[in-house]
Order: structure tokens, then sequence, then C-alpha cells
């Protein structure tokens, strides 16, 4: 196998911090590219030697290695997959499904559900969306209707998932990448 190495410099990024160079090491390898960095090794190299930052492909799956302490021999490993970008949530697909989820649940929730605490948590919802994302918010959602119709009876159990099976289908696209990843782990 064919191996070839580059050699660049990396600058300090933080305007604050005295300037400074690294010089770093690409080795291409076998399929794989190692990063070493001047200063930086691992447990299991002699200095100056060491390539602690990997990429590679482990059983169909792109992956980050980083040895990450030199006094300790394991690697940590991270799995890129949730970061292709066919994994992308498409975020307005989880507002459609908050929004259904919220209209469909007012069918459902009775009692001191009807109107007041499912339209709360339907606002508290919102807020959530504005502050962290849509797909908090439908997870929100989601919890809370799941928690509250424990104590409904089964008829009422079946409508709400019902409901939940129509809400997935909405979230198709962002949710094929998520279950495919749980299929794989």
């Amino acid at each position: 196998m064919s191996k070839e190495t580059y050699t660049i410099t990396i600058k300090e990024q933080c305007p604050d911090a005295a300037p400074i160079g690294i010089k770093v090491n690409i080795l291409s390898e076998g399929g794989q590219i190692w990063i070493g960095a001047e200063g930086y090794g691992e447990k299991c190299t002699i200095d100056s030697e060491g390539f602690p930052v990997g990429i590679e492909i482990w059983q169909g799956r792109l992956r980050l290695i980083v040895f990450d302490d030199i006094n300790r021999e394991d690697p940590q490993i991270i799995d890129l997959e949730n970061a292709k970008e066919s994994c992308r949530c498409n975020c307005s697909d989880y507002c459609k499904a908050a929004e259904y989820l919220a209209e469909q649940g007012c069918k459902i929730f009775t009692g001191p559900m009807k109107g007041g605490l499912w339209n709360a948590r339907c606002m508290d919802a919102g807020i959530l969306s504005k502050k962290q994302d849509d797909k908090a918010a439908y997870e929100f959602l989601l919890r809370f209707g799941d928690q509250y119709v424990q104590g409904l009876p089964e008829s009422q159990k079946l409508l709400w998932q019902q409901i939940k099976d129509n809400t997935a289908v909405l979230l198709n696209p962002a949710e094929s990448c998520d279950v495919a990843n749980k299929n794989t782990e």
C-alpha cells in the first residue's frame, strides 16, 4: 500500500492568545488518515513518531480515533454516522409534527387537560422550540402526552398511539436516519 505524508503548520486561532504555530504531519496509509502534531503522541510510540488522531471506515461506518491521553493505551472512538448529510434534521418537519400533536391531542385529552393543561403544554412547546429547537418541542409534547395518556381508557391510549404513528409519518425523512443508526448500533 502506498504511504504519503504531508506536513503543514497550524496557527493559533484565538485573537487574544499569543500567536504560535505547531507542525502537523498528515499520514495517509492503508486507507486510513492519521494526524500527528509536533510535541504530541500516543502511549505506544516513541516521541516524535506518534499520530494521536485518525479517521477510518470500520464496519461500513466512518469514525474518528483519538488517543487523547499519552498515558492511556486505549483511544476514544467517535462514530461519525450521525454527521452524515443525509441525517440532517429538517426542523420544519419537527415543527409540523409538533403542531399536529398539539391539534390532535386536543381531541383526546379531556377534563383538566382539555383547553387547560394541554394548551399550556403546547405553549411551553412553542417556547421550547424558540429556545432550543423544533425537535425538542416535538419530543416534549410526546413525553407529556405519553405520561398523561396512562390514566385514560384503553380506547384513548389507542387513539394517542395512532396520533403518534401519524406524526412519525410526517418525520419520515428526519427519523429514517435515526432508526437506521439505532439498528446498526
